[in-house]
């Protein structure tokens, strides 16, 4: 009789053997129970990953840009905020599955069909009489102004259901932004009031998380203003038109603005802007884009206090190329520094000009010249504390100068001191600086050279106002310089060194 075979002993390879035979079972058991106990968690989880949600962004890629949604939520009824009662411009603010396509100007608000077959959508503030499910907006901020809107891009919103839409071809997980980049482009005074201002409002407080989509895109534009542009959105502006070879996209987002807010001339109403922003923390913004260094001008109380070595506040009379200009600037040069200023007086944009240029040589580059001048103007008004300069987009200017500097405005013969102080008169105050105003006299106008004394050109502007503003341009804008009586404009400039203390 054999003996029994012994017991194989604990760590020998037939033991290790055995157990490992029976490792899947125990892995399986487990997963089992795993499954049971943990996949409700389980689930939510997987919904996140694939689908994504606010604050948790999907980990699949769809190959273009990032971690994006690659499959639309279901898809709820979208919301529609508009506002077609502002006298300036028109804006639509929508929420949901948006498709915006450039090739044909139009947006597409996706919406589930309800159980009565028609179309859900929460749509708000459109004009009497306007379809709810399809309409047009301009996005552009001079909606009263009928000559020029008609040269403006028109959009078309439809609100259709999901077979309607045309598929995405690129999705964004941020907002967009779409206006116009047309009309009175490329005069200084309007590209800061109809388009920076009012992209400053509609989008700074996205902390740069925001697509532009531009129709009628000047690249030249985004190229000069490229430091405003670059601090308002992380992304390059899109061309909605197709000149970036994007035409035929159809870029699909969560949230949409059409067109862009404006409140006032060269302004911002805090109490209708998002986070309250200002006029104030539009200085500070550009301050902060071109690396301006003075926050404040000059306090001449303690200049003087300081004795022998105190500076004097410096005046920057800015000059005109064309009509409007000062045709006895040195003796208005003359009168400023007798009553106690440092003054130089400069166009500004030619005075940079040859700066410009050599720098674009030394680099090779072409077409840099509207940039540099840009940053050369900027950090140029930056270092004055006070400017003078005739009623024109030169004043414009002023938003670089820094805070309780003063801005003085002379304002031409032909009833345009409203106009002044809506333009020109206001945004100062609202930027924490000070403004003068000094209408000139019939005498100081040159079109008393044109028109003899009596003629109503000079003694009743108010019928050519009536007539047409094209007649008030004409005659008051483009045939006027102005001769100032430096005696009679001397209290206006002691004025202005009492307000600095």
């Amino acid at each position: 009789m054999k003996p029994p075979a012994p017991l194989p002993r604990s760590g020998s390879k037939k033991g290790r053997a055995a157990a490992f035979c029976n490792l899947p079972l125990l892995l399986l058991i487990g997963a089992i129970q795993f499954l049971v106990i943990y996949s409700p968690a389980i689930d939510r989880y997987m919904v996140m990953v694939t689908k994504g949600k606010p604050g948790f962004p999907s980990l699949l890629l769809d190959g273009r840009r990032g971690f994006k949604l690659v499959e639309e939520e279901s898809i709820l009824e979208p919301r529609v905020r508009c506002d077609f009662a502002d006298p300036r411009s028109d804006v639509c603010e929508l929420e949901g599955a948006i498709r915006i396509r450039g090739s044909t100007s139009e947006v597409f608000v996706v919406t589930p069909a309800g159980a009565d077959g028609l179309l859900a959508a929460n749509v708000t503030g459109l004009a009497p009489g306007m379809n709810a499910t399809s309409w047009t907006i301009q996005p552009y901020t001079r909606k009263s102004e009928a000559r020029v809107m008609r040269s403006i891009a028109t959009l078309t919103v439809r609100v259709v259901s999901p077979g309607d839409a045309p598929p995405c071809t690129v999705r964004h997980d941020v907002p967009a932004v779409v206006y116009s980049n047309g009309g009175y482009c490329g005069n200084y005074y309007h590209d800061f009031n109809d388009n920076i201002i009012p992209l400053f409002v509609t989008a700074r407080h996205l902390g740069g998380e925001v697509q532009l989509l531009v129709a009628q895109k000047q690249a030249w534009w985004f190229h000069k203003y490229r430091e405003i542009v670059d601090g308002l959105t992380n992304y390059e502006a899109v061309d909605l038109g197709g000149g970036d070879g994007d035409g035929e996209e159809v870029r699909c987002f969560r949230r949409a603005t059409l067109g862009l807010r404006s409140h006032t001339d060269l302004s911002i109403d805090p109490r209708r802007a998002p986070r309250n922003l200002s006029m104030v923390d539009f200085k500070r913004f550009l301050m902060w884009r071109y690396a301006l260094p003075r926050e404040h001008a000059i306090r001449t109380d303690e200049e003087e206090a300081a004795g022998a070595g105190r500076r004097r506040p410096r005046l920057l009379v800015v000059t005109r190329r064309s009509r409007r200009r000062f045709v006895n600037l040195p003796e208005i040069v003359a009168l400023a520094e007798k009553v106690g200023f440092d003054v130089t007086a400069s166009d500004l944009m030619s005075a940079s000009s040859a700066t410009a240029s050599a720098k674009n040589k030394a680099a090779g580059g072409v077409g840099d010249e509207g940039h540099s001048r840009m940053a050369d103007a900027s950090k140029l008004v930056n270092s004055f504390d006070a400017m003078v300069a005739v009623h024109g987009s030169g004043l414009t200017n002023l938003v670089f100068l820094p805070m309780n500097a003063v801005v003085v405005q002379v304002v031409p013969l032909g009833r345009m001191e409203g106009l002044a102080m809506d333009e020109y008169g206001v945004p100062p105050r609202d930027m924490n600086m000070r403004y003068l105003q000094y209408n000139i006299t019939a005498e100081e106008s040159t079109l008393s050279e044109v028109y003899p004394r009596a003629h109503p050109v000079l003694l009743d502007p108010m019928p050519i106002h009536e007539q047409s503003w094209s007649l008030v341009k004409d005659v008051y804008l483009g045939k006027q310089d102005v001769r100032l009586d430096v005696r009679r404009f001397r209290p206006v400039l002691l004025k202005a060194i009492q307000l600095l203390r």
